[in-house]
C-alpha cells in the first residue's frame, strides 16, 4: 500500500514538472511573435452614399456627382466627376469647358456629431473641352470637317483639348439633418501638373452640397 501511495506521488510530481515545462515553453514561443508600430482597424461597419454638389469660383459654376463607400463611419472611397455648367438659356458659350474624373477619398473623425469637419482628397484628370461656337461642325451631326493628322476629325463627339492630372484636397463642414441625409460646404483647390496644363485647370473654389 505504501508502495502504490509513492508511486501515485512520484508520478502526480512528475506530471506537474511536465506541465510546467511545457507552459513555459509556449510562453517562449509566444514572445516571438512579431510586433507592429501600427494595427490595422477592424471593419465594424459599412456603407454607401450618393453626394450632388456645386462648386464655385474662377472659371465658373461646376456641378459635381459622386459615389462612396463609408468604413467604420470614418473613411470613405470613391469616384466623382466635375463638370462645367452651362449658360441657364443654354446658349452658346465662348470659354473652354472642364472635365475633371477622380478617385476620391475622405475623412470624417467625428462623423456622428450634428456639426463635424471632413477633409475630402480627388485625384484623377483634368480635361479641357473647346466651346462649341468654336466648331462650326458640331451644329450638324452630319457634318464632318477633316483636319490634318490620321484619321482625326472635328464633330460633335471629339472636342477633346488639353489633359491633365488633377488633385483638389479641401475641408468641409458637414451637418446631419436626418439619419441618412447631411448637407456640407467648404472649400477646395485643384491642382494641374504635367506639360498640358493650362492656367484655367488650377483653381480655388467654394463648394455646397448633400448626401
Amino acid at each position: 500500500m505504501k508502495n502504490s501511495i509513492r508511486l501515485i506521488t512520484f508520478l502526480l510530481i512528475g506530471f506537474n514538472s511536465f506541465s510546467q515545462e511545457t507552459l513555459i515553453k509556449i510562453n517562449k514561443d509566444t514572445s516571438s511573435q512579431m510586433k507592429t508600430l501600427f494595427k490595422p482597424a477592424r471593419l465594424q461597419s459599412f456603407g454607401l452614399s450618393f453626394q450632388s454638389q456645386v462648386l464655385f469660383g474662377k472659371g465658373g459654376p461646376e456641378r459635381g456627382m459622386g459615389f462612396q463607400v463609408h468604413l467604420n463611419n470614418k473613411l470613405s472611397l470613391g469616384i466623382a466627376s466635375f463638370n462645367s455648367m452651362r449658360g441657364r438659356d443654354g446658349g452658346m458659350q465662348m470659354d473652354p469647358q472642364q472635365r475633371f474624373s477622380a478617385f476620391t477619398m475622405e475623412v470624417t473623425p467625428m462623423a456622428n456629431k450634428v456639426f463635424h469637419l471632413s477633409f475630402p482628397l480627388a485625384i484623377g484628370r483634368i480635361q479641357e473641352e473647346a466651346p462649341l461656337m468654336a466648331y462650326p461642325a458640331y451644329l450638324s451631326s452630319s457634318m464632318v470637317m477633316p483636319q490634318p493628322g490620321p484619321g482625326r476629325g472635328m464633330n460633335r463627339n471629339d472636342r477633346r483639348g488639353p489633359g491633365t492630372l488633377g488633385i483638389q484636397p479641401g475641408i468641409n463642414l458637414e451637418v446631419n439633418l436626418f439619419k441618412y441625409v447631411k448637407v456640407f460646404g467648404g472649400a477646395n483647390y485643384r491642382f494641374a501638373f504635367g506639360e498640358e496644363k493650362t492656367p484655367d485647370m488650377s483653381r480655388a473654389a467654394g463648394t455646397l452640397g448633400v448626401k
